[in-house]
């Protein structure tokens, strides 16, 4: 009798797990169709032109400088499929819909089912996840690739095949760093992480040093052709600074208009002498300090409500486009209209509220403390990352499963709480 209600509650989750698939995948596949057979935004035309250049020649372009993992990825697709925007849109709808199906495991794995399907389902109605899996960019690749690896570092500890999902998870993370650089800093804290477990000293050297290793081995073969092209070590990206942080450039840069008022003040004092040029030392600190006057603006739109840094929303952008680059570039888009704005406003802000409600719960609850900071460290690393550049909500897409299921914790909370139950009494529930 016990093994026949154990079968039946397993059945019955099973059937629950594949219902959030299934409507995650509906929900993208509906959205996919609805898009027009061309390029919303400008990156994506880029990265088909470098992954088709890869299927032509079975290389990357000289001049290509950014990360190899998501052109490889298209190129790919276009080997198996073609180049249609249509076939290569329902893949990422498949891969979106998986991560939901990720995220339940993961709730499930921390919280029970009820943890589970909550953050499953949210993940599936999510609109910025939905709208990502239909945009041809690196961010559904990367997130399937993270919530992959929490998936092997959540495993059972004392599994003898932990030490295998710690190798994985690695590998997993390397994978995402050659997607998208700004990961190299999940894999630092995730290292943190695993040396702050309550294990023995050997034991937790020994697993910090099997993740570094295996997160090593992805990135090394990209490394080590970056230092046969270069002549020297470039890890993942080789574009400059002034391209990546946009406002590091040196604002003391001679330009035009400047030498001109600089000859007027020559001519005007009868001095022919040469104006010092500022040093490399004092320009180093000037870069500094403006980076650090804009980093915590920056941190911050980092966890915007709707998308405030979105150029090609402007049609001036979306023209010069369509003649610089391809009549494939759609002309009008609806994704600024003030409806879409307040969808996103009230779904990111109602995250954010239960989020902060789960955070504490896990964090009264100390057995979830372990888990609870794995999320949350996940976030910051994505948020102080790219608060050096940019901070945008796309940005932001990779860590919002983690906090979809600090918000899923967070709604569960509250509903014990209104039905006068233990907030933390939330029976945990390995994933089989």
């Amino acid at each position: 009798m016990s093994r026949r209600v154990n079968s039946e509650r397993l059945f019955c989750g099973r059937q629950v797990l594949f219902l959030i698939f299934l409507v995650a995948l509906l929900i993208r596949v509906v959205f996919v169709f609805t898009l027009k057979d061309g390029f919303y935004f400008s990156d994506e035309f880029d990265y088909t032109v470098i992954a088709r250049y890869f299927v032509e020649h079975g290389t990357l372009p000289e001049s290509f400088d950014r990360s190899p993992l998501f052109p490889l990825f298209l190129a790919g697709l276009f080997k198996l499929g073609g180049e249609s925007l249509l076939y290569i849109r329902i893949v990422q709808a498949v891969l979106g819909a998986i991560i939901a199906l990720q995220i339940a495991l993961i709730g499930r794995r921390i919280g029970g089912s009820g943890v589970g399907i909550i953050a499953g389902a949210l993940w599936a109605i999510y609109p910025m996840g939905v709208f990502m899996s239909g945009i041809l960019y690196p961010a559904i690749l990367l997130t399937s690739l993270m919530t992959s690896a929490v998936l092997c570092l959540l495993a059972k500890r004392d599994s003898p095949a932990y030490v295998a999902w710690v190798a994985l998870a690695g590998l997993l993370l390397g994978a995402g760093t050659l997607t998208k650089p700004m990961v190299f800093s999940s894999i630092v804290v995730v290292a943190l992480w695993l040396f702050a477990q309550r294990r023995s000293g050997r034991l937790r050297l020994m697993l910090v040093s099997i993740f570094l290793g295996s997160a090593l081995m992805s990135l090394l073969p990209w490394t080590l052709h970056n230092a046969v092209k270069y002549g020297e070590f470039v890890p993942v990206e080789s574009r400059s600074l002034n391209e990546l942080v946009p406002w590091a450039e040196n604002s003391t840069a001679p330009t035009i208009e400047g030498k001109r008022n600089q000859g007027q003040l020559l001519q005007a004092k009868g001095d022919s002498t040469t104006v010092a040029q500022p040093s490399a030392d004092s320009k180093l600190v000037g870069m500094f300090t403006r980076m650090a006057k804009r980093y915590p603006s920056e941190f911050v739109s980092f966890f915007e409500l709707y998308p405030t840094r979105v150029g090609f929303l402007r049609q001036s952008q979306r023209e010069q486009a369509r003649r610089k680059k391809t009549e494939r570039f759609v002309r009008y888009i609806p994704f600024g209209s003030d409806l879409v704005m307040a969808v996103s406003i009230f779904s990111v802000g109602s995250l954010y509220l239960f989020a902060v409600v789960g955070m504490g719960s896990m964090w009264r609850g100390r057995e979830k403390r372990r888990e609870l900071s794995l999320f949350v460290l996940l976030v910051l690393s994505f948020a102080l990352s790219y608060a050096i550049s940019w901070g945008k909500i796309r940005y932001r897409i990779p860590v919002d499963p983690y906090i979809i299921l600090l918000s899923a914790w967070g709604v569960v909370a509250f509903w014990n709480s209104v039905f006068k139950k233990d907030p933390t009494a939330l029976r945990r529930q390995h994933a089989a």
